[in-house]
């Protein structure tokens, strides 16, 4: 173990609002969709992604009408239409789905959210927000573990519930432990997010059917650090039921000689009031560098939330992140940095 604080702040990575992201990585199937002209882009904190494209990586005929500007894809006995400008998904001449955002052109090409992609053809569509890539699968299930539309009697999609986990790899009796202990995770949150999400997207529907917008509740489990002596799993959970989306970020970290659950004190030799000096020096770094993206008081909220701070490990890094709404907006996002290690 070393010590992490000398010098840390001199080696920064910083993460904060509204700089760019990665590119954005999607898969069909498993295989990786390549855009030649226009890549998925994130607006106002939708992804939207090439209609085409995609589509077709979903074997699905697809044509364009100019005069109407109105694309259509078949599969199967299934006709799907979308208009530029207009927010309206049609699966066989019935609205499906009312989109955030409507349908636009960049790049001349038309660009969707990509949920409407999972209501068009009935697909899962799992969003992994640490690596930025969309995993889409048409045959009903997921590479992760568990996945579930709901629908109502009139078969309009009230809710999605869909929860992924890329394990570790290792061949240890620590990681089967680590991997075992994820999944029931998985298990007791899916039974609990899919009885809340359905109770919920029914009364609303119910409530207001025209205006409704079906709800989602998507968790990503990511391994990290492995290659180490300590692994962490981050969980990334997105959720909407009306309004505006919300995400969140938790993570554990674990010995990987014995899976057992692993304190940062464990890792690295800085005592707690040394790594509390850190976390508050490089919060508050973030705060003068983009205050406007913060609450005034910030640097109070910070201080009295020093529990609130989370840590993962990533490759060589210790990365220390706070979820929205305690010194910043919920429209901020997640804020983190990282240090080397």
């Amino acid at each position: 173990m070393k010590k992490i604080i000398l010098g840390s702040l001199l080696a920064l990575s910083i993460a904060v609002p509204a700089l760019a992201h990665p590119p954005i990585t999607v898969y069909v199937d498993q295989q990786e969709v390549v855009f030649a002209a226009q890549a998925p882009v994130i607006v106002d904190d939708r992804t939207l992604v090439p209609m085409r494209k995609i589509f077709e990586a979903m074997d699905a005929d697809v044509t364009w009408d100019e005069p109407s500007q109105t694309i259509t894809s078949t599969r199967g006995s299934d006709v799907v239409t979308m208009t530029i400008g207009q927010k309206q998904v049609y699966k066989n001449g019935k609205v499906v789905y009312t989109m955030d955002v409507p349908a636009q052109i960049m790049q001349d090409r038309t660009m969707v959210p990509i949920r409407a992609v999972a209501v068009a053809f009935d697909a899962n569509v799992a969003w992994d927000g640490i690596n930025y890539v969309i995993d889409i699968t048409t045959d009903g299930t997921t590479s992760g573990n568990y996945s579930k539309q709901i629908h109502a009697d009139d078969g309009t999609l009230l809710a999605t519930v869909s929860l992924t986990y890329s394990p570790l790899t290792s061949n240890s009796t620590a990681a089967d432990k680590i991997n075992k202990n994820v999944y029931d995770q998985i298990s007791q949150k899916a039974s609990v997010m899919t009885v809340q999400m359905e109770t919920a997207a029914t009364a609303a529907y119910q409530k207001n059917p025209a205006s409704f917008q079906p709800y989602y509740y998507m968790g990503t489990y990511q391994a990290k650090g492995e290659g180490s002596d300590f692994a962490s799993v981050v969980l990334e959970e997105r959720t909407f039921m009306g309004g505006m989306e919300t995400k969140t970020l938790s993570a554990d970290t674990y010995n990987m000689k014995n899976g057992s659950d692993a304190a940062l004190t464990d890792i690295v030799t800085d005592s707690e009031k040394e790594l509390e000096t850190l976390m508050e020096k490089g919060f508050s770094a973030l705060i003068d560098q983009n205050p406007d993206a913060f609450y005034s008081d910030a640097k109070d909220r910070l201080s009295k939330n020093l529990d609130e701070v989370g840590f993962y490990l990533d490759n060589n890094a210790v990365v220390f992140y706070l979820n929205s709404g305690i010194i910043a907006p919920e429209s901020a996002g997640i804020i983190a940095f990282s240090v080397p290690r």
